[in-house]
């Protein structure tokens, strides 16, 4: 036995005391972290006690997985991730403190995320909610333009947002959009958001409307459009459209995505219009797309006719 932990007591109630005072004092978290972990801590003790543990020297991975699997179907993914991480703090400084001689929590990786489906739209609710923005008016010129311009680029919201007159090159048919951590690409822009935007900027300047503006998307008095207003013009269109989903910005991202891959278009190149980093992100909407190739086989094999 280690003689470091010859005479140190080490019963649950004894370390966690220890362990308590120590983030209290030294590390000063607030009440509510250490009302947190004390709850963490004195749960996953009266489990070990049930096991008959008494020592935390005694706790294997096995054991934390066991616990975590007990916490499966009664708490959310977060608060198992949470009592996992109160473990993880709780052992790393048992081992600093030469309590333990190693540490159980390594082997032990938190729950994995579920992969949710993103909402996607059919082409033809796509459509619909393009076509709500109907009238001459020009907020609903506006909206038109910039649900189209959304849908046709793949554009993240915040990218719309900040979008510059100066950005848009409507003869080549393309866009400057600038994404996350401040990294540009160009985006091709379909004929039908091209007419769309040629439309709604010769509004504006033969009104005269947001003449001193350099963004492209504006308010009704002439400023940029923000995040949040974008998100309700496109929620106000769906509504017009009577399309009963939870629609915003993104789901037009997402539909975008899933569209081009339904119609032949490779990954990579999905990636790249998206803006995606890594190509693991541009993979979640690939089940997607199987759905319908899966449509596709069944009613184009010979065997299935």
């Amino acid at each position: 036995m280690n003689k470091k932990r010859e005479n140190t007591e080490k019963f649950p109630e004894d370390c966690r005391k220890k362990f308590i005072e120590y983030i209290q004092y030294e590390r000063e978290y607030s009440p509510a972290t250490l009302n947190a972990y004390k709850k963490d801590l004195k749960h996953f003790s009266d489990f070990l006690i049930k096991k008959g543990l008494k020592d935390f020297s005694l706790v294997k991975h096995t054991d934390i997985r066991q616990y975590l699997g007990e916490l499966q179907g009664k708490l959310s993914r977060a608060s198992v991730n949470r009592r996992l991480s109160s473990l993880r703090s709780f052992f790393a400084y048992m081992l600093k403190a030469g309590l333990i001689d190693s540490d159980p929590s390594d082997k032990v990786y938190s729950p994995a995320a579920p992969v949710r489906a993103p909402e996607v739209l059919s082409v033809d609710e796509v459509t619909a909610i393009i076509n709500a923005a109907v009238s001459n008016k020009k907020l609903t010129v506006r909206n038109r333009a910039l649900i189209e311009f959304m849908y046709s680029t793949g554009c993240r919201v915040e990218e719309s947002a900040v979008l510059n007159i100066k950005d848009l090159d409507l003869l080549g048919g393309t866009v400057l959009l600038k994404g996350k951590g401040g990294k540009e690409r160009i985006a091709p822009m379909g004929h039908p958001a091209i007419e769309s935007m040629y439309r709604y900027l010769a509004l504006r300047e033969q009104s005269g409307w947001g003449e001193s503006s350099k963004a492209v998307f504006i308010t009704y008095r002439g400023n940029r459009l923000n995040q949040r207003s974008i998100r309700r013009i496109v929620k106000k269109q769906a509504v017009l459209s009577g399309i009963t989903k939870n629609i915003g910005p993104h789901t037009l991202r997402h539909s975008f995505a899933t569209h081009m891959l339904e119609n032949g278009c490779n990954l990579r190149t999905v990636q790249e219009l998206l803006g995606h980093a890594r190509l693991q992100t541009t993979q979640r909407y690939t089940h997607l797309s199987r759905k319908k190739l899966k449509e596709v086989y069944l009613l184009s094999h010979p065997r299935n006719l």
